[in-house]
């Protein structure tokens, strides 16, 4: 198993090109077939989300 980096220390704008290249990453393993790698890249796309979530990304406004 890899070590997820856990993107706890990044700054928004690295955090949110991580997310960018871990997304065409695991696009480009799911075309090529390569399935390990592509469920590695969403492996690291959930840490990610969950380090987005916990800055407040996706709350709604009222």
């Amino acid at each position: 198993m890899s070590n997820t980096y856990d993107w706890r220390d990044s700054s928004d704008s690295d955090l949110s090109q991580g997310m960018e290249m871990a997304t065409e990453a695991a696009r480009e393993a799911r075309q090529t077939g390569d399935k390990q790698r592509e469920a590695a890249f969403h492996d690291d796309l959930n840490t990610m989300l969950d380090r987005a979530q916990e800055r407040g990304w996706f709350r709604r406004s009222s």
